[in-house]
């Protein structure tokens, strides 16, 4: 049967006892003790060895190499280690990430970039042609404005001067027209004395008629022209016809008592300037 763990140690022990006192000095036999007595007779020598003592049987050289020999021991092998349970539930793995591919990303990062920079100008080119155009068309409209405000006045100014100029151009006209008309006026006289006639039957013809001895005052080259003509009607009226150098041709002046009434040249261009607003004086060449 097998040997306890307390058997073989004592059994080690008295084997170790044994061979000291056997081998308490080389050559010489062992001399038994009153254990290994015990051990010899509680285990018999093994078959297969004689009496000879073992230090005969060791040679000198070999048992410097010696060294202390363990009995393996009988005890029955532990029990191995309990397996570990088995997880409740096994979630399956994960597959592996795939590899980075850097050169991939940084063509994806161009491409983005270089998209976004396009949408972006193409955004910006529109935004700010549509913010342009209003903006050009806002300062259009305000120059348009000012450039119309500025051509009104302008044209005020030109309608004014315009005004003006037509306003002077007009009283130059109607002064040269005066001019005329008065040299017009003088050379009929002088090429025609006899116009002087309607005048002075205008005066004979007025209404009240001059009382108190009428006299017609005439110029001393018409006294001759109005006696002949008018000598018939200035009797029957009663009046005298006198020269005076002081009318101008082509006129005459009626004077009497009740009053006087004026028919020269002079006077008459008077009344036609009054009438047009005017002032323009007569200037008889030969007054």
């Amino acid at each position: 049967m097998p040997m306890s763990e307390r058997s073989a140690r004592l059994y080690q022990q008295t084997l170790d006892d044994g061979f000291e006192e056997g081998f308490g000095a080389f050559g010489k036999p062992a001399r038994k003790s009153a254990a290994g007595s015990r051990l010899g007779r509680a285990y018999p020598p093994l078959e297969g060895l004689d009496d000879e003592p073992i230090a005969t049987r060791i040679p000198r050289g070999d048992a410097a190499g010696w060294r202390r020999w363990k009995m393996t021991s009988f005890d029955p092998p532990p029990p191995p280690p309990p397996a570990p349970p088995p997880p409740l539930h096994e979630e399956p793995a994960e597959p592996a990430p795939p590899p980075i591919d850097f050169a991939a990303l940084e063509a994806m990062r161009e491409k983005a970039r270089k998209e976004g920079y396009a949408q972006g100008y193409t955004q910006g080119q529109t935004q700010g042609y549509g913010d342009g155009h209003r903006e050009g068309y806002a300062r259009g409209l305000d120059t348009a404005k000012q450039e119309a405000a500025r051509l009104q006045e302008l044209a005020g100014s030109f309608t004014a001067a315009l005004h003006g100029v037509d306003n002077e151009i007009g009283q130059t006209l109607v002064s040269l027209a005066l001019d005329i008309a008065r040299k017009l006026v003088l050379d009929t006289v002088a090429a025609n004395p006899a116009v002087l006639l309607p005048a002075v039957r205008e005066l004979l013809t007025t209404e009240p008629a001059l009382a108190g001895s009428p006299c017609l005052l005439l110029h001393p080259d018409d006294v001759a022209l109005v006696q002949t003509h008018l000598a018939g009607e200035l009797e029957a009226a009663g009046w005298t016809v006198r020269a005076d150098s002081a009318v101008a041709r082509g006129g005459c002046i009626a004077t009497a008592a009740s009053g006087e009434l004026d028919a020269t040249l002079a006077t008459r261009w008077s009344r036609v300037m009054k009438a047009m607003g005017r002032d323009d004086p007569w200037e008889p060449a030969d007054a």
